[in-house]
């Protein structure tokens, strides 16, 4: 319960700290005009205190009560989505979001390091899975918002870049996906059910990258293909869980 709890506040804090470091782009995006720092309706040097207030206790709890290497996976996400991605790269270069993925990730990792006390191959595959995933994710919903992506001068890959090389940079993640699945199954950490859906689902999203580039950046395409690759992820995970408490 310990490791859901700090897993919460953790993410909670680092999320009010990027509304905090990007509460101008938001107050100019439509979608996201209305969170509370972009609206005033909070005091952003109240929100910067309490937020780096509960990251830090959430660090130190983690290390003290459940493990230095959850403790750690904390500190990851941390750095990689507000100094990486928020602060340095988010409004210079639309391969920020590696660096965002790299913090989507994180939480994978801290799971794993929290149920197994180490960080190793394993835990850094799940990991990278969830990397290999957000292109698909960030890019399908920024080319459904792109209107609003322009306003606020944030260069996404889907707002200054052809929709095929958009298509390409999604298709690429779905294939590492594959491999990913496949190398948590030879490792022994997933079973074939957890192959043959990874597998599935890695298809489906290559296949929705070339239909994307087929319709040429179509938005409202991009948002179904976004809700279908956020099942994709969710379902994954899923039946990795139930098909471990099965066989054990």
């Amino acid at each position: 319960m310990l490791v859901v709890v700090l897993g919460y506040i953790s993410i909670a804090a680092v999320t009010a700290l990027n509304m905090y470091f990007d509460r101008d782009i938001d107050a100019a995006m439509p979608r996201t005009k209305d969170r509370p720092l972009a609206a005033g309706r909070m005091n952003p040097r109240s929100v910067l205190a309490g937020s780096s207030i509960l990251l830090a206790a959430s660090l130190v709890i983690a290390a003290l009560h459940i493990n230095v290497y959850y403790s750690v996976a904390i500190l990851i996400g941390f750095l990689f989505d507000i100094v990486a991605y928020t602060i340095l790269l988010k409004r210079k270069t639309p391969l920020s979001i590696i660096a965002g993925a790299i913090a989507g990730g994180a939480p994978a990792l801290g799971g794993w390091a929290a149920a197994t006390g180490v960080i190793d191959v394993n835990g850094l595959l799940l990991s990278l899975l969830v990397v290999a995933w957000v292109p698909a994710h960030i890019w399908f919903l920024a080319t459904f918002y792109r209107e609003d992506y322009r306003k606020a001068n944030v260069p996404m890959l889907p707002v200054i870049a052809d929709p095929n090389v958009t298509a390409m940079g999604i298709g690429f993640g779905a294939i590492v996906m594959g491999y990913v699945v496949v190398g948590l199954w030879l490792n022994g950490a997933i079973g074939l059910a957890s192959l043959a859906y990874g597998l599935l689902a890695s298809i489906h999203v290559f296949s929705m990258a070339v239909k994307y580039s087929i319709m040429s950046g179509d938005e409202i395409y991009a948002k179904r293909a976004f809700k279908v690759t956020n099942m994709h992820l969710g379902m994954l995970y899923l039946v990795m869980i139930l098909e471990k408490l099965v066989l054990h």
